[in-house]
């Protein structure tokens, strides 16, 4: 059963952890298997606390000693992420809910530093995922469920922080989705979201150029050519996602019109960011015979190891990123 004080609407179908088992997916057999690798990486990472502290390898030095925790201080290795905006110091006892879970590796992290968290995915396999991470966190009180951003199926006010990090972007209706977080949130409640940026390097030197070559740019609506170019073949399921939206300054402004915005940064730059082929393949070529190596944490969120932006990737991000880092409260005398 779902919890009462946040009032799941009896519709949506909740991942039960029982025994470690995952239940209330279609196909779960398969779900289990498409997430073994994240779970044996979640296992490290997670379960095993200040224990495995040295299996984290770079992370481990961001890890406290005491707390198994890690120090919201030390986010230079996190800049790239919207998770720097979470206020991990003060997470314990919050409610938190994640939209657009994903593998779950954030979900693990809010709940590592006390938080009950309720995290969503509209794709049953990263439902499976997140909830099989939650499991892996000692005394967690996360939860996982299969819903709709649109449609959230939660009370009113239910929430002190509601996170997500680029999917609502993706939504057939953007505005629909930040009203229901407005809905879910208490009173002075924030919300963490990342949005991509349409000023950007990956804007206008990747996805505008590739929009004009392929002509993508003259069939379809923006949203549409946007997610045909940037969003591959899905990693779960066959259907391909044809939305992805770009947000000015302004635009920002307006769609957190009813929130009050406290902090909006800009990151996300990689000198791959240019319509050049095979520039990726140079640029972790590079990074490699300069020193640098893939982090092993990206295979929590991604599914392999992550080579992350250099210093000053990081600091030409703030002008020139792809991501929005938006933090807004929900006005105190909002309902």
């Amino acid at each position: 059963e779902a919890s009462d004080d946040l009032g799941v609407l009896g519709r949506r179908v909740p991942v039960a952890l029982v025994g470690g088992l995952v239940d209330g997916l279609r196909d779960v057999d398969r779900a289990r298997d498409r997430v073994r690798a994240h779970d044996r990486v979640g296992r490290r990472h997670l379960a095993g606390g200040i224990a495995h502290r040295r299996d984290l390898g770079p992370l481990g030095d961001l890890v406290d000693a005491e707390s198994g925790r890690v120090r919201a201080g030390d986010v230079l290795g996190r800049r790239h992420l919207a998770a720097v905006e979470m206020p991990l110091d003060d997470l314990t006892g919050a409610t938190v809910l994640e939209i657009g879970s994903g593998a779950g590796a954030h979900a693990a992290l809010f709940a590592r530093h006390g938080a009950s968290v309720v995290a969503i995915d509209i794709t049953p396999e990263r439902v499976a995922a997140t909830a099989r991470k939650l499991a892996l966190v000692p005394e967690s009180r996360g939860r996982a469920y299969h819903a709709d951003a649109e449609n959230l199926p939660f009370r009113d006010a239910a929430f002190d922080v509601v996170y997500s990090n680029g999917v609502l972007h993706h939504s057939e209706d953007t505005e629909r989705c930040i009203n229901e977080v407005q809905r879910v949130l208490k009173p002075g409640g924030r919300a963490v979201i990342m949005l991509y940026a349409r000023h950007s390097a990956a804007f206008w030197l990747n996805i505008v150029p590739r929009a004009l070559i392929t002509g993508e740019l003259f069939r379809w609506p923006e949203a549409q050519w946007i997610g045909r170019l940037t969003e591959g073949k899905p990693a779960f399921g066959t259907t391909r996602n044809p939305i992805t939206r770009v947000y000015s300054r302004r635009a920002i402004a307006k769609l957190f019109g009813a929130f009050t915005v406290s902090r909006l940064r800009k990151s996300s730059f990689q000198f791959d960011n240019m319509a050049i082929p095979r520039l990726t393949q140079m640029r972790m070529a590079a990074l490699g015979i300069l020193g640098h190596r893939a982090h092993p944490g990206g295979t929590l969120v991604y599914g392999a190891p992550f080579m992350a932006e250099t210093p000053l990737e990081l600091w030409l991000g703030k002008f020139i990123g792809f991501s929005w880092n938006i933090v807004a409260e929900k006005n105190d005398q909002t309902p």
